[in-house]
């Protein structure tokens, strides 16, 4: 669901050049969260079940199933009580059962209703994805073979329709191991099934609602994207306007003086360029750990690659937001990275080099440069421990989904003034990367397709029983309801629960923006910091409760007011 698997919104694939390629990502274990060194808990020791589910919801005479992984948590569950469904969304489900279903390291959303409401908490794999040792599909939710590099024989049937009547099967097939006794009180007419997720599994909970509302009686839709579309270069928009001012201003002049190097420099000027940046990203962390880059391997980059490379400081962004992860670099580029220097003055501290204009406004982009090429040196983003992942196999799944139906490239805008991102990434960079990746497959169509995404309904989404949230600076608010962005219809967010099975009216939405938050930061609450000591590289897990008691509050709230209208 919701929160970077690798870096924060991307998930890393191999581009023709060798580096990573950038896809867009948001799925929920967090970009810092390795689970083996911050939680004790072993997610295998959580089995899941599993429910035959059609190959083909469409086609009657395919009668071809396939084994879906859940995860089921009765404790809370009273005879009558809702089901309360978790959509793990575009990653491996089970790394999720211990913190979200079982609440091993805070309260989480999904059982914080559960134990409210006399419910039954229900962890959903999507299909296409989930654990695949050594290219073996048993320990996942594949309706196809998948290879040992983790692609699937065909992605036929990983659509937005095929994924969402998974639900709608699920619902009128659940018979969880146990509650057998229950069986007949489990169904959607016998009872509410209310879906949470953040994210993708936010879109999902909102299309539920629209499509199929006999199935799914309420959802609650955090960090929700719903608006696909191809070009998305308003993504960097939040993250421009959370920085502070000098960084901001340099980030943007020294992204302009790569760029024009690499379109009007001499080819030893970009040489220069590239080898100058590879080494400070391939470097530390600290100073003096130096990585030795030879010219052969810097030449070599593109200018899509060098972009890349360009955006490695907002690689954790959307998880952590600016302080808690890109100001640690702002921080060493705007002093030159004299902040602990001695001084006679200002009680013994250094006072920062850089105005609020910044280094390239107050001395000039060559110094804004050097202090970028310091900062990305110390931090050492490409010598970060691995990211928590689901391996290949859920990554080219939810690649082909954002090649064949959700876009969301987030691609460069250089009109834009605030600009962090290089033009080099391109609409056609990520369309050509799709095209190479999927090469082999006869169904990618040439651009993604999403108009059946947003049939449903995209920044004017409205259904009833819906709660919508988003993190102010969250970077994909400007695809959601409460996007503020020029072009959108500009909602704005009500906390008056509207009565049962009424949508709101026309202009608003049902829901909050948490203040200075950024990605679905309202599934579960982090009580205390991490074990993982991320500090000599500047990064710290927050622990950031506000949005999830406010949310689990307005929802909680929502509920008493619509789960007595249900069956009337």
């Amino acid at each position: 669901m919701l929160v970077s698997l690798q870096v924060v919104a991307t998930a890393t694939l191999v581009a023709s050049s060798g580096l990573p390629f950038v896809a867009p990502r948001f799925p929920m274990l967090g970009g810092m969260n390795r689970a083996a060194q911050i939680f004790a808990d072993n997610s295998t020791d959580y089995n899941p079940e599993y429910i035959q589910i059609p190959v083909d919801h469409f086609n009657s005479s395919d009668d071809r199933t396939y084994g879906n992984r859940y995860w089921v948590n009765s404790q809370y569950y009273k005879p009558g009580g809702p089901v309360f469904i978790l959509d793990a969304g575009e990653q491996n489900a089970q790394p999720l059962a211990p913190r979200y279903l079982f609440e091993t390291a805070g309260p989480s959303s999904v059982m914080s209703m559960a134990r409210r409401f006399n419910g039954l908490g229900l962890l959903w794999e999507h299909r296409y994805y989930g654990g695949v040792p050594n290219g073996a599909d048993q320990n996942g939710s594949y309706p196809s073979p998948v290879n040992a590099k983790g692609f699937a024989a065909e992605y036929t049937y990983l659509t937005t329709e095929q994924a969402l009547e998974d639900v709608v099967y699920l619902a009128n097939n659940f018979k969880p191991e146990g509650l057998e006794d229950c069986f007949d009180q489990l169904g959607p007419d016998q009872t509410p099934w209310i879906f949470i997720g953040g994210s993708y599994p936010g879109i999902r909970a909102a299309h539920m609602r629209v499509r199929n509302p006999e199935t799914i009686f309420a959802s609650w839709a955090s960090s929700a994207p719903v608006q696909a579309t191809v070009d998305y270069w308003t993504y960097y928009a939040q993250a421009e306007r959370s920085m502070t001012r000098n960084c901001s201003a340099d980030y943007t002049a020294v992204t302009r003086y790569v760029d024009n190097i690499l379109a009007n420099g001499t080819s030893g000027e970009v040489s220069d360029v590239k080898f100058a940046l590879l080494t400070a990203i391939s470097s530390g962390p600290g100073w003096n750990n130096v990585h030795t880059v030879h010219r052969n391997e810097s030449d070599q980059l593109q200018n899509s690659d060098v972009a890349d490379l360009l955006l490695m400081p907002f690689s954790f962004y959307q998880s952590y937001g600016f302080e808690g992860s890109v100001l640690p670099f702002c921080n060493i580029m705007e002093t030159f990275n004299q902040t602990m220097a001695s001084t006679t003055d200002n009680n013994g501290v250094a006072p920062a080099i850089a105005t609020e204009s910044g280094i390239a406004a107050t001395h000039n982009i060559t110094a804004a440069w050097q202090a970028f090429l310091v900062a990305a040196t110390e931090l050492g983003y490409l010598n970060l421990p691995p990211g928590a992942s689901s391996g290949p196999s859920s990554q080219w799944s939810w690649n082909w989904q954002f090649c064949s139906e959700y876009g969301y490239y987030q691609v460069g805008n250089p009109s834009n003034p605030h600009t962090i991102q290089s033009q080099f990434t391109s609409l056609d960079y990520f369309q050509s990367n799709c095209n190479d990746t999927f090469a082999n497959y006869t169904n990618l169509p040439s651009t993604p397709q999403v108009d059946r995404v947003n049939k449903y309904g995209g920044w004017n989404i409205n259904p009833s029983n819906v709660m919508f949230t988003n993190g102010q600076y969250d970077p994909w608010r400007a695809l959601s309801p409460g996007s503020t962005e020029v072009g959108s219809p500009n909602r704005q967010a009500t906390q008056y629960v509207p009565k049962c099975n009424v949508a709101p009216d026309n202009g608003t939405y049902f829901g909050q923006v948490y203040i200075n938050a950024v990605h679905a930061t309202d599934m579960r609450a982090r009580l205390q910091e991490t074990v993982g000591d991320f500090s000599k590289v500047g990064f710290h897990a927050p622990v950031n409760s506000e949005s999830f008691f406010a949310g689990v509050g307005l929802f909680g709230e929502a509920l008493n007011e619509w789960l007595p209208c249900f069956g009337k």
